[in-house]
């Protein structure tokens, strides 16, 4: 059985520590040959398509979060002008397009780590944005330094030991906190029953159940955190998130 490896390859052999191909062989995980073969076919589809990138299809995706944020920052009020803390997030957003795609682009341990880094740099904000509603500045700045520093932290133990329990459980938590927060935060600021609260209950159970969601996570809490009108979130989210919310108040129309 020969190398998964292409020897054409434009990047070279891959050298993170995250890559399913490079770290594992096919009989770690069964000594049937059968099996052996689909675990080999599977490693060898790096470069396939073309010398230059490894993983054609995670690559191509991963750029749409770049695209999915464009249009967040896009459709942000220009007057008056944006706050940095409801742009950031999409800054992230953009980083974890260019980020992911650079990991499975070349599989390098560099932009692995990159990779990993910028989901920390998306969710640290809106972290933030989430623990933050109606409170001082004061308050809003010590929070901003604490999360600021705790991410220095993980980034640093991160990028040293090359370890990944910690980084998972530390992204697995902000998720966890940002979702009960958000949830929280539709039951506080939408009225029960009211078509505003169906739209995005909808954008919440697509985030769970899609690729997207990175996106619609960000777009709910800016559109909740701000305060903006329930009526413009049609126009502001892309598609195909504004034909989910053109469902929903069909549908809650017609009852």
């Amino acid at each position: 059985m020969s190398s998964p490896i292409s020897t054409d390859a434009f990047w070279g052999p891959p050298t993170s520590h995250a890559n399913f191909c490079d770290e594992v062989s096919p009989t770690k995980y069964t000594s049937n040959p059968n099996r052996m073969a689909i675990i080999f076919n599977f490693c060898n589809q790096d470069y396939t398509i073309t010398r230059y990138i490894a993983e054609f299809n995670n690559t191509l995706t991963n750029l749409t979060y770049t695209l999915y944020a464009l249009h967040g920052l896009r459709h942000l009020p220009h007057q008056p002008s944006p706050s940095f803390s409801r742009r950031i997030p999409y800054y992230g957003l953009i980083g974890v397009g260019l980020c992911s795609a650079g990991f499975h682009l070349s599989l390098k341990y560099h932009t692995q780590m990159m990779d990993d880094l910028s989901m920390l740099l998306t969710t640290t904000p809106l972290l933030h944005r989430v623990l933050t509603v109606n409170t001082s500045a004061q308050t809003s700045s010590r929070m901003a330094l604490a999360l600021g520093a705790t991410l220095l932290g993980l980034a640093a133990v991160h990028v040293a030991t090359d370890e990944l329990v910690l980084h998972a459980v530390s992204f697995v938590g902000s998720v966890t906190v940002i979702g009960v927060r958000t949830m929280q935060l539709i039951q506080q600021r939408t009225s029960r029953g009211s078509v505003a609260r169906e739209e995005l209950w909808a954008l919440v159970r697509w985030h769970i159940f899609t690729g997207v969601g990175a996106y619609t996570f960000i777009a709910v809490i800016d559109h909740l955190v701000s305060g903006a009108e329930h009526a413009d979130l049609q126009r502001s989210v892309a598609w195909p998130l504004s034909w989910m919310v053109s469902r929903t108040t069909e549908a809650k129309v017609k009852e």
